[in-house]
């Protein structure tokens, strides 16, 4: 079977020299600015930087999520790398590959599998939060159904997201 390689990961030498900083300080904005951090590494590192996200290990063969399966949680990947398994394609995705959240968001089931290939840590973004979407602000929410429609290729609105 051919295995599609795509580069999702984000350059954790560069974010490591960043330090423990609070990820909104003008400390940490001026460190993204030196490190020269793309868009998804500053997200990354955001969300890592995240003290109220549980953190999880996980050993090669773990599944953490089903094709098909309710979303519980949804997954930031932090070290690591993951067999990601749709519509009869293979990934190998590694950290900041984010899993779960827009179809959590969409309250539709996992659109793919995914087992942990090395050992995993992820940062875990807790099923509440799909909840919380309802109190965002509108803008906010419209952004969250707009990107969540074009992750997940729908044509209409979930009511999740109305």
């Amino acid at each position: 079977m051919n295995t599609p390689q795509f580069d999702f990961s984000v350059d954790l030498k560069k974010i490591d020299s960043i330090g423990s900083l609070h990820p909104d300080s003008i400390d940490a904005l001026e460190a993204y600015n030196r490190q020269g951090l793309s868009s998804e590494e500053r997200l990354y590192y955001q969300l890592v930087s995240d003290l109220a996200l549980e953190t999880a290990a996980y050993r090669p063969g773990t599944q953490l999520c089903e094709f098909g399966q309710a979303v519980t949680d949804a997954y930031v990947i932090r070290q690591g790398e993951i067999e990601l398994k749709t519509e009869g394609l293979t990934y190998r995705v590694g950290p900041g590959t984010v899993l779960g959240l827009a179809a959590g968001l969409a309250n539709h089931p996992h659109n793919m599998s995914a087992t942990a290939l090395t050992v995993v840590t992820a940062s875990i973004i807790p099923n509440k939060v799909f909840k919380a979407i309802h109190s965002c602000h509108p803008g906010l929410r419209g952004i969250n159904r707009n990107t969540v429609m074009r992750i997940l290729n729908l044509s209409s609105v979930p009511e999740s997201l109305k």
